[in-house]
């Protein structure tokens, strides 16, 4: 299962994110998710909110997959901070909850990242934050 992360407002200067990276304090983000990343096959959807503080920051949003005919979605919340994500997705159509550990690139309007799943393949997100 596949996830994701990050209006505007006052804007700050996040350099544990990533270089040098001017990123709204809080915002919305959405994106997708697939085997490769931005890869010729999407599998899903990620769509949510983001806060930012000193050190990194936290979201919640909702999450859509199909893989090999078989589709789920549910919602995310995490915790950020440098280059990591740590979090948890609630599965709806089995109402079960299991945690996702990833990576998290920033740059700009933009994010990528790759979730490590404790199920399944792990999978590749990217999008844009506002």
């Amino acid at each position: 299962m596949g996830i994701s992360l990050t209006t505007a407002v006052p804007h700050v200067t996040v350099k544990n994110l990533s270089n040098d990276v001017t990123t709204a304090t809080s915002g919305t983000f959405e994106g997708s998710i697939g085997p490769r990343i931005h890869g010729n096959k999407t599998v899903g959807t990620i769509s949510g909110t983001y806060e930012l503080r000193n050190r990194g920051g936290r979201f919640t949003g909702n999450w859509d997959i199909t893989i090999q005919n078989k589709s789920a979605s549910g919602t995310m919340r995490g915790v950020f901070a440098r280059h990591f994500l740590f979090g948890k997705i609630t599965i709806a159509e089995t109402n079960r909850t299991m945690p996702i550990v990833g990576f998290l690139g920033v740059r700009n309007e933009t994010f990528t990242g790759r979730f490590m799943a404790p199920v399944g393949p792990a999978l590749y997100f990217w999008g844009t934050h506002s």
